[in-house]
């Protein structure tokens, strides 16, 4: 363990006067990881610390990979350097680890996208712009969060040689890494082929037989490769392909055994059963009746909805109407629909009813009004004209006989 267990980590403990560590995630052999809360952004972090002996290469490491950005890559956020260890601050993934991966029920095509997600994070790696081989692609460094999407860790880190040491004896060759002399991350035509091999080790690892409550496979001791019966033996020939050097048709490349994932994983992958919506067929005798009856036309190319027509129950053996089956094998209408039933051919009655009831308040337009003779008003009026008479009559007899 190093100097882990002397490191000061305890949980509640705050970091840098920002992140508070709340569990242990993992310990593993030169680093433990956490998970903690930054409190100056409030989002969930995961923070790996590594004693100070290891320091140069994790710093080497960070130096490559700091600015990538994949969703299949783990992001770095902080880099914290301590006298006695080094905190990285990294995106925290809700998911599970490869441990987990073991023990979950994946089907075949599920497995091929794991390895193809992989290969995507080695692809988006290697760009000419980067230029970064893995290096260390052990099971410690694959994450999978709830949706399904793998996430990469422990890029340009020295390499765990126990670890592919011991599964050199399935197809590894004389030696079980290439260029060791090569500073760690830095690409090589052999290095590339290593991360392409680590990813088929990945592969069989889940593919593999195994008890249920098994956490981890030991490579075979006799070198020979042993799936599981019900796996495609595309995807077992696959894995093959990319695990042993001396294979024929052996992979080298992360580029070529993306595609060739990705191929099985559409090959693979169930079809989804398509969405069937009934079909509803109406007598062109009884539309014909509801558009004599209809007040206003619709738009035209749009189907206006009717009043008061329930939907009509599709069954295979409901009288009055039949179902055949189409070239596709769904169930489709082929008869009328009966008359007992709420449909468009009872729509000129109500619609009458209606229009019966909606007008039945309103003024018949050829009534004429009824005219009535408002007797005090003809009498003031009479008044007022006998005054006005009576006053210029008297002014003119005034003027003549004056």
């Amino acid at each position: 363990m190093h100097n882990l267990e002397r490191l000061p980590v305890d949980i509640g403990r705050i970091i840098h006067r920002r992140y508070l560590l709340q569990r242990l995630i993992q310990r593993g052999a030169v680093c433990a990881v956490y998970q903690a809360f930054d409190q100056m952004l409030q989002r969930p972090v995961a923070i790996k610390v590594a004693p100070a002996e290891h320091i140069p290469a994790y710093r080497a490491a960070l130096r490559s990979t700091a600015q990538f950005t994949h969703p299949n890559i783990i992001g770095i956020y902080d880099l914290i350097v301590e006298p006695d260890a080094l905190y990285i601050v990294q995106e925290y993934v809700d998911g599970v680890d490869f441990k987990a991966l073991l023990q979950t029920q994946l089907a075949p095509h599920q497995i091929a996208d794991i390895g193809a997600q992989i290969c995507q994070a080695l692809v988006y790696a290697g760009t000419p712009s980067r230029k970064v081989c893995h290096g260390d692609l052990t099971p410690s460094a694959i994450l999978r969060n709830r949706d399904g999407l793998v996430h990469v860790n422990n890029f340009a880190l020295p390499s765990d040689m126990p670890y592919f040491s011991a599964w050199s004896v399935v197809g590894g060759g004389d030696s079980a890494l290439s260029d060791p002399n090569l500073p760690w991350g830095q690409m090589s035509d052999g290095r590339k082929e290593d991360d392409t091999r680590a990813v088929g080790l990945l592969l069989y690892q889940l593919l593999a037989g195994r008890s249920a409550e098994a956490i981890s496979v030991e490579p075979p001791a006799d070198g020979r490769l042993r799936f599981m019966r019900n796996m495609p033996a595309e995807l077992c020939e696959l894995t093959a392909r990319a695990m042993v050097r001396m294979h024929p048709q052996h992979i080298k490349t992360p580029e070529v055994l993306h595609a060739e994932l990705k191929a099985l994983v559409e090959a693979l992958e169930p079809a989804s059963p398509p969405v069937v919506v009934p079909e509803s067929v109406y007598p062109a005798e009884d539309i014909a009746r509801a558009k004599q009856h209809t007040p206003i036309p619709p738009p035209s190319g749009l189907l206006s909805p009717l009043p008061s027509v329930s939907p009509i129950p599709m069954h295979e053996n409901t009288e009055g109407f039949g179902l055949r089956k189409a070239a596709t094998g769904h169930m489709i209408a082929t008869e009328a629909v009966p008359q007992s039933s709420p449909s468009v051919a009872n729509m000129p009655t109500k619609l009458a009813a209606a229009r019966q009831a909606a007008y039945a308040n309103l003024p018949n337009a050829n009534e004429q009004p009824s005219r009535r003779i408002n007797i005090p008003v003809l009498l003031v009026i009479g008044f007022v004209l006998f005054a006005l008479f009576f006053g210029l009559g008297w002014m003119l007899a005034h003027v003549i006989f004056s």
